[in-house]
């Protein structure tokens, strides 16, 4: 099974991803607690603490398209998770390419780490029947946790 790499922020978003389709994980860091409208899924309060979405890019530009548009910080709100990052640092990015939508595989893996908390139910799943896209950690995770739980539930 191919493990998603593991990309630093500070990295240029065209040297970030392939222009392929694939699945990613952003972790991101909210240094206070903070209450956010998001859309349709109505007004949240978020700890402060971390955070990881899982969500694919499988359209035109595949990750690379999809990264960058996560990057930004002048953007249009058009997911869930750009209310978010409005608020948040993205500290970590880690990605797999392929055909096939692993977003919802891997967000079970991220709820299945020791600690993690789901913050807002139907977040980043109004495509699919998930309970959420998005988990919630006090510490950082860490990739090595993230394949753990992932090999854990034998995808």
């Amino acid at each position: 099974m191919e493990q998603p790499e593991s990309s630093p922020p500070e990295w240029d978003a065209s040297e970030l991803a392939p222009a392929e389709p694939g699945s990613y994980i952003l972790v991101m860091r909210l240094e206070q607690p903070v209450k956010i409208t998001i859309g349709r899924l109505g007004t949240w309060e978020f700890e402060a603490g971390y955070y990881a979405y899982a969500g694919s890019a499988l359209g035109s530009g595949g990750l690379a398209a999809r990264l960058s548009h996560h990057m930004r910080t002048d953007k249009l709100l058009q997911w869930h998770i750009d209310y978010l990052l409005a608020h948040a640092e993205l500290v970590e990015i880690w990605y797999a390419v392929d055909n096939k939508r692993k977003e919802c595989i891997w967000a079970s893996a991220l709820r299945a780490i020791p600690g993690s908390k789901v913050p807002v139910p139907s977040f980043g799943a109004s495509d699919c029947r998930c309970l959420t896209h998005l988990v919630y950690f006090s510490e950082q995770p860490t990739f090595a946790s993230f394949a753990r739980a992932l090999s854990d539930l034998e995808f």
